[in-house]
């Protein structure tokens, strides 16, 4: 039913309605045919390949429930569809990943943490420091996967390095490591402002 010359939109609705195996053939399809493509995309917008298939994955998902829900019914093509949510999705999390990351990313390794805190009021004003220190604050697991990630290690390497189970454990992991950093800026708005002015 899938094949390249004879799918539809109205057919990949009717097989994911169906459920079961069909379904499945269907979401099978849509990963096969448009995973590259929003790869493609997603890279040529300051992306990588796995900020990608994170994002398409969800993407799909959407469109699934949407389709369950009677929300989507066919009226344009799957195609874009799901691409126009895959969007919305990706400049969402890049402007959360600009939010919380750029400063982070901007970090030397070899910096060392002053003895003051600066948390509590820094011996001068250059904001590097201020943003070094934070890392000291973070549980050891974030910090580790952090660090990785800014030496430009991929997920999946990171994973091996550090024990997880694969790429997208040390994922969550990430993302649970740039939570923590959202946190404690939220918890000092004024170091917050001066940070991101």
């Amino acid at each position: 039913m899938f094949r390249r010359k004879t799918h539809t939109t109205q057919s990949i609705i009717a097989a994911i309605r169906k459920g079961g195996a069909e379904a499945s053939k269907a979401i099978d399809y849509l990963y096969r045919q448009y995973r590259d493509n929003f790869i493609r995309f997603v890279q040529l917008r300051n992306g990588d390949k796995e900020d990608a298939l994170d994002i398409f994955q969800d993407a799909v998902i959407v469109v699934v429930n949407n389709i369950e829900r009677g929300m989507f019914k066919g009226e344009s093509n799957i195609k874009t569809y799901l691409f126009s949510i895959g969007k919305k999705l990706w400049y969402k999390k890049f402007n959360k990943k600009m939010r919380e990351g750029v400063l982070i990313k901007e970090m030397k390794m070899d910096y060392v943490a002053p003895t003051t805190d600066p948390w509590l009021g820094a011996e001068d004003d250059d904001r590097g420091r201020f943003v070094k220190a934070i890392m000291g604050r973070l549980k050891e697991s974030h910090r580790n996967i952090l660090t990785l990630w800014m030496e430009g290690h991929d997920m999946a390497e990171i994973a091996g390095q550090m024990g997880l189970k694969n790429a997208q454990v040390a994922r969550n992991y990430k993302s649970r490591a740039m939570k923590e950093v959202n946190a404690l800026l939220e918890k000092n708005q004024p170091l917050k402002r001066y940070l991101f002015r």
